[in-house]
């Protein structure tokens, strides 16, 4: 499967826990741990595979952290994750290319229709596998030519970024 590179990812947090086996047994155990371990797992993947990613969970009381390079966000009591994925997709789509990862058909839908790309449970896994295989090629490759260089794990936005910075001084 090529790889579409989107900017965003938003996932549906407790969408995903309860799709991926190895997450859904830690959840029936301990449900920090599993929001802990997807978290993680997926911070390992900015800024090399999006420059940005958004965990949204089903919350009491709305707070938006940055946990490992890692948007995370709960929403308030009254609004749902679904609710909350929506409008992220509606508002961040217009300026960038937004995937949201979710197996709810109902949001899957509800996304698609504000222009992001959408992708299941298991896509994303499978696409955390290819993002991991590429990485791991471009490494190779560059380090079989010269060696690993900054410049070649990081993206092109997050590059011009430091570029600019470089230049405001």
């Amino acid at each position: 499967m090529g790889l579409l590179k989107a900017d965003i990812l938003i996932v549906d947090g407790y969408n995903i826990i309860g799709s991926w086996d190895d997450l859904k047994a830690l959840r029936d155990t301990d449900m920090g741990s599993a929001r802990d371990q997807l978290i993680s797992t997926l911070s390992a993947y900015v800024p090399w595979c999006w420059e940005r990613i958004i965990i949204v969970f089903d919350g009491q009381s709305f707070n938006w952290d940055n946990l490992d390079g890692i948007e995370v966000v709960f929403t308030e009591g009254k609004e749902t994750a679904d609710t909350m994925i929506e409008k992220l997709a509606a508002g961040l789509s217009a300026s960038s290319q937004v995937e949201v990862a979710t197996s709810d058909f109902a949001e899957y839908r509800a996304a698609s229709g504000f222009g992001a790309w959408c992708i299941s449970a298991p896509t994303l896994k499978e696409r955390l596998a290819e993002c991991q295989d590429s990485y791991k090629r471009r490494l190779k490759e560059k380090k079989d030519v010269k060696g690993i260089m900054l410049n070649d794990i990081l993206s092109q936005s997050v590059l011009e970024n430091l570029q600019r910075l470089r230049g405001s001084r």
